[in-house]
């Protein structure tokens, strides 16, 4: 039996892995977060320029994820903790297999208080390079990513006391 390129998964591996070389595709330790601009199920408009000044913790997360339901009450505690202290806390939903209404029936049921808005084409999570859910990232005051993976670090009190304590 023989098997064709089509049927093996093998492309679309080597797609994504020159995907994430592209430039703008491969936000990592570092780099500076890109533009975006994303409404919030409250209404209000998050972009880069709301971040600004300010340390801040950003998950990427679905509704079907269970360690997005894992890592999202753990995030509502530190916003809860720090969010008066100087640091911006954002949620945005990929729209990978979920839907805004959904979406933001779990947001208001969980009554998470910091914002969250529906990337209804993906595009916020492919400027940040966000290829699985949950992603989260730790940025610094100028925009800089200090941390992104999958969960939060196990010293993310020690890292935001040190970032809300550089303001």
């Amino acid at each position: 039996m023989t098997t064709s390129w089509r049927t093996t998964p093998y492309p679309m591996a080597l797609l994504l892995v020159m995907l994430a070389a592209v430039p703008g595709w491969s936000v990592g330790v570092g780099d500076s977060i890109p533009d975006f601009g994303l409404r919030a199920f409250d209404g209000s408009e998050i972009s880069r320029s709301t971040l600004a000044g300010r340390p801040a913790v950003v998950i990427f997360w679905n509704t079907w994820c269970p360690n997005c339901m894992k890592e999202l009450p753990e995030i509502k505690k530190l916003h809860d903790e720090y969010g008066s202290k100087g640091v911006s806390f954002l949620a945005v939903n990929t729209a990978l297999n979920d839907s805004e209404p959904r979406a933001r029936a779990y947001w208001e049921k969980a009554g998470h208080a910091f914002p969250s808005g529906f990337d209804r084409y993906f595009e916020i999570a492919q400027a940040f390079g966000v290829f699985a859910v949950p992603t989260i990232l730790v940025i610094d005051s100028r925009g800089v990513v200090l941390y992104k993976q999958a969960a939060l670090p196990d010293d993310i009190v020690q890292r935001l006391k040190q970032l809300t304590s550089q303001q």
